[in-house]
């Protein structure tokens, strides 16, 4: 989204205090009603339908080492003893979603303010609001960002927001992997780009490479090229390099941003960042929606990734129509996220999926121009490609982030020819029966089991309200 929507309102960087506020009361007893678990080392999935890494449809059994978070073994009448088992029948495992471009902490804003333009939305809603946030509204938004995620069926997500040790802390206890990028805006003010360059740093140190968790790793955020100078996005990438990470960054989301890049820079927006040699195969650019051909093969030459966000664009009337097929062609990896839930309103990755492929029949004429194949590799191998992560696919060796699905009646027929295309056109989050993450189970028969659900939604509806109410934003507004 455009300045702020990503939560970088104008006054945050200056706010942001060193460390993680003490752990509150209502903090420290989200895990008091999680649900038991026996301390199994190995988990099995048994006679189960599963996506391969060919994206394929297989059947067999799936042998996971929970310390090593892997899959050990994919074959048929695979040993049990010392597992925990789960019975496939009836199932179908695929690896977990990416979600490649969130501002998870925008739960908290979610339904507050409908059918207005982007300007107004964020100046007379999303700024005052984020204002008045703190660290904690952060974490239990976060939580509930979470929770949504694992429920549908999400492993990964790749965010970019403030307060990242809040971020950090939910992700960690709830067991989700994340990816996270502080929200970088200087707006030509070298002191504030100084601020950001070095709150950025002390973000990357903490968490880069899974220094904090093995779940966690971070990245180098900056907001987009309008609210960046030449020397913030130029330096962040010197920065992603001497840290190995990804460059994060919204690009061409609306047609103004293209407009004003021309207009100032006498360039489109993937020319002007081409030109300061900050793109590469570790760099992922949000939105794209407004890319001419040349900009396309510019992003294929330089092997960027893309994460394309259809529902939020669609809902802010973002405009332009993302250039699917030809991406593929020029060999941009092309991935899937949901925005902010303040914009999108879900963080629902099979709705994302589907609306991405029904975009592209839709105003092509082409009901062949995308196949449901592209759209679970867009959701699932290419978020992991994207962030250098071995998982993304069910084999052997690779992180065992899978998400099981019960096989209810939406997705019958249900047979190794029907069950690709049912995860893309019919599946939805009620589908969920079982998420594993890193080789744990999280979600376990559709419940949490390393948090207590119901605690966090009630601190956090009492802080949304306390907001709403601050500042007299309703639905109505």
């Amino acid at each position: 989204m455009e300045a702020s929507v990503l939560g970088c309102s104008p006054r945050r960087a200056e706010s942001i205090p060193a460390k993680m506020p003490m752990k509150t009361n209502a903090m420290a007893s989200i895990k008091s009603k999680t649900i038991p678990t026996k301390n199994y080392s190995m988990l099995l999935l048994r006679d189960i339908y599963y996506i391969n890494k060919n994206l394929d449809v297989g059947m067999g059994d799936l042998l996971i080492d929970s310390e090593s978070g892997r899959i050990e073994r994919i074959g048929k009448d695979l040993p049990a003893a010392g597992c925990e088992k789960i019975e496939g029948k009836g199932m179908l495992a695929m690896s977990a979603f990416f979600n490649m471009h969130t501002h998870s902490p925008m739960t908290l804003f979610r339904n507050l303010a409908e059918n207005m333009r982007l300007h107004e939305w964020l100046s007379k809603v999303i700024w005052p609001l984020e204002k008045k946030t703190s660290e904690t509204d952060i974490y239990y938004s976060s939580m509930v960002a979470f929770i949504e995620m694992i429920k549908s069926g999400t492993g990964c997500f790749n965010d970019m927001y403030f307060h990242m040790e809040a971020i950090a802390r939910a992700s960690k206890q709830i067991g989700i992997r994340a990816c996270l990028g502080y929200g970088m805006i200087d707006l030509n003010d070298e002191g504030k780009r100084d601020r950001e360059m070095r709150e950025c740093e002390r973000v990357l140190k903490k968490y880069s490479n899974g220094k904090h968790s093995e779940l966690i790793t971070a990245n180098v955020a900056p907001h987009s090229i309008y609210t960046c100078s030449k020397k913030l996005l130029t330096e962040a990438k010197k920065l992603a390099g001497s840290y190995g990470t990804t460059y994060n960054i919204h690009c061409s989301e609306t047609r103004k941003e293209v407009f004003d890049c021309l207009g100032v820079n006498k360039c489109r927006p993937v020319e002007y960042l081409e030109k300061l040699k900050v793109l590469d195969e570790k760099t992922i650019l949000a939105h794209s929606v407004w890319v001419a051909k040349q900009e396309v093969a510019i992003m294929g030459k330089r092997k960027c990734s893309v994460s394309h966000n259809p529902v939020s664009n669609m809902k802010l009337a973002s405009g332009g129509e993302i250039p699917l097929p030809e991406m593929f062609d020029a060999g941009v990896n092309v991935c899937l996220g949901t925005d902010g839930a303040a914009s999108n309103n879900s963080l629902n990755m099979f709705e994302t999926m589907k609306t991405a492929a029904l975009i592209q029949n839709q105003f092509r004429w082409d009901p062949t121009i995308i196949s449901p194949k592209q759209m679970l590799k867009c959701a699932t191998v290419n978020g992991a490609k994207a962030l250098g992560i071995n998982s993304g696919a069910i084999a052997e060796g690779k992180l065992a982030d899978i998400t099981v699905l019960s096989l209810d009646a939406n997705l019958q027929p249900a047979n190794e020819k029907t069950l690709v295309n049912a995860i893309v056109y019919s599946a939805n989050p009620s589908n969920v029966k079982h998420v594993i993450i890193n080789g744990k189970l999280v979600l376990k028969d559709g419940k949490i089991t390393t948090v207590d659900e119901q605690k966090i939604i009630d601190e956090f509806n009492k802080r949304a309200e306390r907001l709403a109410s601050a500042s007299d934003c309703g639905a109505e507004i």
